[in-house]
C-alpha cells in the first residue's frame, strides 16, 4: 500500500515550530497564574472575623489599672476579668485579601462574610471607626452607671423622649423632647424617676395591656398623660421578656455619679465589652474577689438597666478566651445558638440575661458549684424549633 503524501519537513524546522506550538501554549498558564497570585493579593468583597486580643479588664497595663474607679472605697480582687474582641480584616471601602479569605475558609474559628452584610456602601473607614467609638464610650458610661447604681450609690440621670416607635400606644401621647419624670400603674403609685432601672423596674413588673401614668416635663411645664402598655416582641430565640413597653425610644443625658470611672481602652471599639465592664467595676466596688480566683471571660453589651445585649463574633470570642486560659465564659442569652458545635474543649459557656445573672456566675465559679447556673447548651436546646437556626 502506499503511504499518504506527507510534506517533508527539514528537522531544524519541525524543531523550531514545536518550540512555538510549546511556548503559546505556556503562555496562557503563565497568565492564570498571575491572576490567580493577583486575586490572593488584591482586596475581595468579603471581612474575614478572626479571634482578637484578650484583656484583664480587673487587671493593670503598665502600672495603670484598664478600669480605674475614684471617689468613693475601692477593694483589690485576684479574680481575672476577660474583655474577649473579634479582629476584622477588611473593611468596607476594601475588603481581606483573597489570600487571608482561603485561609479563613481552613479555619474552624474564622468566619468570613460579604462586605456589604457588615457595612453600607456610603461608611468610610473613618464613619466606622467614630462610629465604633462612640459605641465604646456609650458602654463604659452604661457601665459606671450600673455598677454603682447596684452597690446602692447615687446615680441620676435625664431621660428624654427621642423617638416613638411603630404602631407605639405612645403615638400622639408622648413626644419627641418630652422629659420622663415619673411613672405610676395601678398596682404602683406616682414614683419618681431619676434613672432609666428605676423606669424599667416599674415597667418590667407591669402587665401589657395596663394603663400607665407617666409624668413628663414638656416645654417646661410638668404634666400626667397616660399610655397603655403593650408586649415585648419575641427574641431571637422565639422568648417574650415579662413586662411591658411604653414603645418610645428614651437619649440618657446629663448622668451625676458618685464615683468616678476611667478607662485606658486604645484602638477597640463598639460596645460588646460593657458587660465585662460593668463586672470589673463591680468588684472594685465590693470586698474580696467576685469570682475567687478563677480566669472568667465574657462578652455582651450593657444597657442602662443592666440587661445583657447580643453581640457579633461569639465564635472568635470563645476561641480567644479559651487560647488566654480562661475556664469559664459569660454569653448573652441571645448568643447561645450560636455557640453550639463550637465550645473549646474545657471552657464553660454560660447564658445570662442580665448583670445579675452575670454577678451569679462569678459568684458559682468561685464557690465551685455551678449547678444552679444555665449554659448555652442548655438554653439552645429549649429554644422551639421553629426558631432555631444552627
Amino acid at each position: 500500500m502506499r503511504k499518504p503524501n506527507r510534506p517533508i519537513v527539514p528537522l531544524a524546522v519541525a524543531d523550531s515550530w514545536h518550540a512555538a506550538r510549546t511556548s503559546k501554549s505556556f503562555v496562557p498558564l503563565v497568565l492564570y497564574g498571575l491572576l490567580a497570585l493577583l486575586c490572593l493579593v488584591m482586596p475581595s468583597s468579603f471581612i474575614v472575623q478572626s479571634p482578637g486580643p484578650v484583656m484583664n479588664v480587673a487587671g493593670e497595663f503598665e502600672g495603670t489599672p484598664i478600669v480605674a474607679v475614684s471617689g468613693v472605697d475601692t477593694y483589690e480582687s485576684d479574680t481575672i476579668l476577660l474583655m474577649t474582641t473579634v479582629n476584622a480584616r477588611g473593611t468596607g471601602e476594601a475588603g481581606a485579601t483573597g489570600f487571608e479569605v482561603l485561609y479563613a475558609l481552613a479555619k474552624r474559628d474564622v468566619r468570613v462574610f460579604p462586605v456589604r452584610a457588615l457595612y453600607s456602601p456610603l461608611d468610610t473607614r473613618e464613619q466606622v471607626r467614630e462610629a465604633n467609638q462612640q459605641m465604646m464610650d456609650n458602654s463604659q458610661a452604661m457601665a459606671a452607671a450600673v455598677a454603682q447604681e447596684q452597690v446602692g450609690y447615687t446615680v441620676s440621670m435625664t431621660l428624654t423622649v427621642s423617638g416613638i416607635g411603630v404602631d407605639s400606644p405612645s403615638t400622639g401621647i408622648l413626644f419627641e423632647g418630652d422629659i420622663v419624670r415619673g411613672i405610676a400603674t395601678p398596682d404602683v403609685p406616682m414614683r419618681t424617676v431619676d434613672t432609666f432601672a428605676q423606669l424599667s423596674e416599674v415597667l418590667d413588673s407591669t402587665t401589657p395591656g395596663t394603663p400607665v401614668t407617666v409624668r413628663i416635663d414638656r416645654d417646661g411645664v410638668e404634666q400626667d398623660v397616660e399610655v397603655v402598655t403593650r408586649a415585648y416582641p419575641p427574641d431571637v430565640n422565639g422568648w417574650v421578656n415579662p413586662g411591658s413597653l411604653l414603645g418610645i425610644y428614651i437619649t440618657v443625658t446629663d448622668i451625676e455619679m458618685e464615683a468616678e470611672v476611667s478607662y485606658i481602652i486604645d484602638g477597640i471599639g463598639g460596645p460588646s465589652a460593657g458587660g465585662m465592664f460593668t463586672l470589673a467595676i463591680l468588684d472594685e466596688l465590693t470586698p474580696g474577689s467576685l469570682g475567687g480566683e478563677s480566669v472568667i471571660a465574657g462578652t455582651g453589651t450593657i444597657t442602662w438597666d443592666g440587661d445583657i445585649g447580643a453581640i457579633g463574633g461569639i465564635r472568635q470570642k470563645m476561641s480567644g478566651a479559651w487560647a488566654a486560659g480562661a475556664t469559664d465564659f459569660i454569653a448573652p442569652v441571645t448568643n447561645c445558638q450560636e455557640t453550639v458545635g463550637y465550645v473549646p474543649d474545657g471552657l464553660n459557656v454560660w447564658a445570662v440575661w442580665t448583670i445579675d445573672d452575670a454577678v451569679e456566675v462569678a459568684e458559682a465559679v468561685a464557690a465551685g458549684d455551678t449547678s444552679g447556673l444555665t449554659s448555652c447548651q442548655t438554653v439552645a436546646e429549649q429554644v422551639p424549633q421553629e426558631y432555631r437556626f444552627y
